[in-house]
């Protein structure tokens, strides 16, 4: 039997009591930025310590939306998505970055790379898994696993 793969989706992660607990998110998070930051708000609780969205675009790019009282941490995979991906371009809007050259080769993050930095992936560990390689949907579960809610989201992401 073959296993079904998502390879568009949205969760919402919240770290509660120092537990984890991870959330599908309706897929219009995905249609835009403003949709994406509003789905993960609506799914904090004020009981939450910490949330962000983890966002898997067609395997083109990933995106991790975390909200902050002082506004909205981003986190983009790959900046070469924005020719063909609208959520891709407004991340890049919001970050004032520009698109990358045309014809540029690997990935191009942009963003803030420290964004999981208190579930234990620093911006050197995030640096080094995008330079890795993989697929969106790939590096997204192990930046899950490497955090401790790997299970979590391996349920919520299907």
């Amino acid at each position: 039997m073959r296993e079904h793969v998502n390879h568009r989706y949205a969760v919402a992660v919240l770290r509660r009591g120092g537990g984890w607990e991870c959330v599908r998110l309706e897929r219009t998070a995905l249609t835009g930025l403003d949709e994406a930051i509003g789905a993960v708000r609506e799914a904090a609780t004020e009981d939450a310590d910490a949330v962000f969205g983890f966002f898997n675009a067609d395997e083109a790019f990933f995106l991790i939306v975390r909200p902050t009282e002082a506004g909205t941490d981003l986190m983009l995979s790959d900046t070469r998505a924005a020719e063909q991906h609208t959520l891709a371009a407004q991340v890049l809007d919001v970050l004032r970055v520009g698109a990358p050259a045309q014809g540029a080769t690997g990935p191009s993050p942009a963003g803030a790379l420290g964004i999981l930095a208190d579930a234990g992936i620093g911006p050197a560990d995030m640096a080094a898994l995008l330079r890795a390689g993989g697929v969106p949907d790939e590096q997204l579960r192990s930046l899950a696993g490497q955090a401790g809610f790997g299970a979590g989201f391996e349920a919520a992401r299907r």
